[in-house]
């Protein structure tokens, strides 16, 4: 079991192990269940601007995986992880899914990426009739198109809504900046999330979109001041948020900080520090939930690593366990695979109880959390 857990750059070298793997002809209806294994491959970012992400995906799935095999695995035969790195990209994405399936012939995928390289291979997948399960890509129309790919996180505007709803309700605000990463996943949310503050006659009375990487907000943060806000909303990933919060001090600012998902990462109060204490956000898993499934995910990424599991873990691991348990169900034949996969109900993953509705959308709470004393506690789930 221990062995399985390896440090994210025995990971890097797995995935570019993997890359030579696998030389069955394309076409099977049951994917890479031949001989003693059954192949699962998975694809997301292990190089560039989302690594960190990218890699902590890796190593979510393969944890479950890992566990599963030493439990027995499936009537004997073990899983394989075949992973292919998409650097952030969405035409690499593309390159590396297809390998998975025409070269690899993996069973089913584990998505990985962001939403702008599962957008670009959603149609693909749907056209191989591959199961493909999203771990943390919030676009709403990735799931668009056919009944082979399912969700394990909800979508951006179902984050976004959430959000704007507490913020008016439970944090009594009403006037909101917000700074969102260009990207399908800051506009998705972003644009959800003004909505149902106008409709709770709130108001976002400056908004502004930054890019991947950018790192001075000086001139941003001056102008959400001179707005007068409320609180500011951060929509993006750790890094750029861990900066914004960073300088907003600095522009003489003192605001709640409020966000999403992309923050939840130990990286983000690691780069923060004390600026990043008090940020509540949007996410599916805090590591204080007692169920035993959370315990034992917790108790098992801890023992051979000096980090915490954080919510892109937790997703990917929950994206194995549905294709493990539908695996279970329905063996490795790809169509009867995808329909058991549709049809999982009250699956007890570390982000909650999974079940999936007629749109392939997880149906789970979404969770508030806040950064104190550097680590995320728990405040309600909506």
């Amino acid at each position: 079991m221990k062995k399985g857990k390896l440090f994210a750059a025995g990971f890097l070298g797995l995935a570019l192990m993997m890359a030579g793997c696998g030389n069955q002809s394309a076409g099977s209806a049951s994917g890479g269940g031949a001989g003693d294994t059954i192949k699962i491959g998975w694809y997301g970012p292990l190089t560039g601007y989302a690594a960190t992400d990218g890699t902590n995906s890796l190593n979510g799935a393969q944890l479950a995986i890992d566990k599963f095999n030493a439990a027995g695995g499936l009537d004997g035969k073990k899983l394989k992880l075949v992973a292919e790195d998409d650097q952030g990209k969405p035409e690499e994405a593309m390159k590396a899914v297809q390998k998975l399936i025409n070269k690899d012939q993996v069973t089913a995928i584990i998505d990985g990426a962001y939403s702008g390289s599962s957008k670009t291979v959603a149609a693909k997948v749907q056209e191989a009739k591959v199961p493909m399960v999203v771990s943390i890509a919030t676009h709403p129309d990735v799931t668009k198109g056919g009944k082979y790919i399912n969700r394990v996180i909800y979508t951006g505007p179902v984050q976004g809504e959430a959000m704007a709803d507490y913020a008016v309700n439970d944090l009594k605000l009403k006037n909101i900046a917000v700074l969102y990463v260009e990207a399908d996943y800051g506009t998705s949310i972003f644009g959800a999330f003004k909505s149902k503050l106008e409709e709770l006659q709130g108001k976002v009375v400056y908004e502004s979109a930054f890019k991947f990487g950018d790192k001075d907000y000086s001139s941003l943060l001056t102008s959400v001041k001179m707005s007068k806000p409320d609180a500011l909303y951060i929509v993006g990933y750790y890094n750029e948020a861990a900066a914004i919060a960073n300088q907003v001090k600095e522009v003489g600012l003192s605001i709640p900080l409020i966000g999403v998902d992309g923050l939840d990462t130990p990286k983000y109060p690691e780069l923060a520090a004390s600026n990043a204490e008090g940020t509540i956000l949007t996410t599916s898993f805090y590591l204080k939930d007692t169920r035993q499934v959370v315990k034992d995910f917790v108790a098992d990424w801890t023992a051979s690593r000096k980090d915490e599991p954080g919510m892109v873990a937790s997703q990917s691991y929950d994206a194995a366990l549905v294709i493990i348990d539908a695996l279970k169900k329905a063996g490795v034949d790809r169509e009867k695979l995808a329909d058991a996969i549709s049809q999982t109900k009250d699956l007890e993953g570390t982000s909650g109880k999974i079940s999936f509705a007629q749109d392939h959308e997880v149906v789970k709470p979404v969770i508030f959390v806040k950064v104190k004393d550097g680590k995320f506690d728990f405040v309600t789930a909506k």
